[in-house]
């Protein structure tokens, strides 16, 4: 007698877990397979894209390995990245000819994935273009329950800076459905993981006050399905399940962290009374302080931002998304940081003094070990014969080379992840002034996206596919 039930037909791929107040999308499982297990294990899963935004720029002469091709050598920022360098390239030489105009950050931040000139303006006649995450999302969206999202750890600015006259909604964004709508980060985790997994927003409002999980509220649907399907996708399910309890787990805990002041500079700590009796809204997030900011620990902030893109390409819930570890001129404090005195904005505009210089250094390698961590959590889920990195293609870098001299050209990018067919283990030194969009339309069309042309694009970067 088997241990479980093959069901008679495929399980639809649209199938979800069903509670009142929650849906939770399912990741892929033999089941899902129109034949046999075996057949499953082969199915081609889809390409998910993810573009990870850090501020500020690089320090330059830290950043760049040493020796070209597969024989290469991290440079100091890049060690943590040591166990995935055969997992990803290192893409030196790329750049934005259109990003060269105007002073200062804006300029070269909301264009980072238009390629395109902005309007320059202190107002909110916004002009950019489309970017490659939302032309992406536009193509595979329908496939799934979100078209795209767009994660960050810091709110909008909508404010002037009048030092270079630009409105600073253009370092507030990364994602542009069309050239005039910017799509703006959603910063707390419980709203997103909520957006995910319950059904609406009256139901969430009633769970939350409730305090369910959305896994206690799917629970007798999972049970049923658990019992139609084989011990393989048993197991998925269990391991899914299990990563979004952990979530869920950790949400919770910097909610209660934030209620007693733990882990809070001293600037919060004045907000702690107006922010503990918002907590009793627990499941609604935690709420911000007057300037819109989220007093979490920054690490585990980052990291709940990543994990939740995990899920939702895990799920399937969407195959497209953006997350922004801060705004273009964000003056995050580092203090957090053995020896790092200085916010993040002014470490990056050292003026060669070796101080400054060695506190945005360990700043960058911080941002590079929050990377490793994603990818860490990416290669930990099989899919198939591989695991979810290996359908997926994960750009991680910045809009300037150089904070200090805003620098846009040969801007730190790395790329991880062989969806499509992406070749990885490389560091790629490419003629001066390559357009990185031509990095874009790479990535586009190993998405499966047919275009031969995405913003200032030439062809094809030579050696990815």
């Amino acid at each position: 007698m088997p241990s479980f039930i093959i069901p008679r037909g495929p399980i639809s791929r649209r199938r979800v877990l069903r509670g009142l107040g929650a849906t939770i999308a399912l990741p892929f499982l033999n089941a899902m397979s129109p034949s046999t297990v075996r057949a499953a294990s082969s199915a081609k899963a889809p390409v998910r894209m993810a573009f990870i935004f850090m501020p500020n720029g690089v320090r330059q002469d830290r950043w760049t390995p040493e020796g070209t091709g597969a024989d290469y050598k991290l440079s100091p920022i890049l060690q943590p990245l040591e166990r995935h360098r055969g997992n990803m390239n290192v893409l030196t030489e790329l750049g934005h000819m259109n990003c060269r105009e105007g002073d200062g950050h804006y300029a070269k931040t909301a264009n980072w994935l238009t390629g395109t000139k902005i309007a320059k303006t202190t107002g909110k006649d916004l002009r950019c273009g489309v970017s490659v995450d939302q032309f992406y999302a536009q193509q595979v969206g329908h496939a799934t329950r979100f078209a795209s999202l767009e994660l960050g750890t810091e709110p909008i600015h909508s404010g002037v800076d009048f030092n270079v006259n630009y409105t600073q909604l253009y370092g507030s964004h990364i994602a542009w459905r069309t050239p005039t709508s910017p799509l703006p980060p959603e910063i707390n985790p419980r709203f997103v993981f909520d957006r995910l997994f319950r059904e609406n927003a009256d139901q969430r409002r009633a769970s939350a006050m409730e305090n369910k999980s959305v896994l206690d509220l799917v629970l007798a649907d999972a049970k049923a399905l658990r019992s139609t399907v084989g011990q393989e996708d048993q197991q998925k399910l269990d391991e899914y399940l299990e990563s979004i309890r952990s979530v869920e787990r950790r949400i919770e805990a910097d909610i209660a962290r934030v209620a007693t002041g733990e882990n809070l500079d001293p600037a919060a700590k004045a907000e702690i009374a107006k922010l503990d009796e918002r907590i009793s809204k627990a499941m609604n997030g935690v709420k911000a302080d007057p300037g819109g900011r989220l007093r979490l620990d920054h690490t585990e902030h980052s990291r709940l931002m990543m994990d939740l893109i995990t899920l939702s390409f895990w799920s399937d819930s969407t195959r497209a998304a953006s997350f922004m570890f801060g705004w273009a001129v964000s003056g995050k404090n580092f203090s957090f940081l053995p020896d790092v005195k200085l916010g993040h904005h002014e470490s990056s505009h050292h003026e060669s003094k070796e101080e400054k210089l060695a506190q945005y250094e360990k700043i960058n390698i911080w941002h590079s070990e929050q990377f490793a961590y994603m990818l860490d959590r990416m290669k930990s889920i099989k899919e198939g014969e591989g695991n979810l990195l290996d359908n997926s293609l994960v750009m991680f870098g910045s809009s300037l080379r150089d904070g200090n001299s805003h620098n846009p050209k040969n801007l730190p990018i790395l790329l991880a992840g062989n969806g499509g067919g992406i070749k990885t283990g490389q560091h790629h030194v490419y003629g001066k002034d390559t357009p990185l969009c031509n990095l874009f339309l790479s990535m586009l069309q190993a998405g499966g996206v047919k275009t031969d042309r995405f913003g200032d694009s030439t062809g094809l970067l030579p050696g990815l596919v």
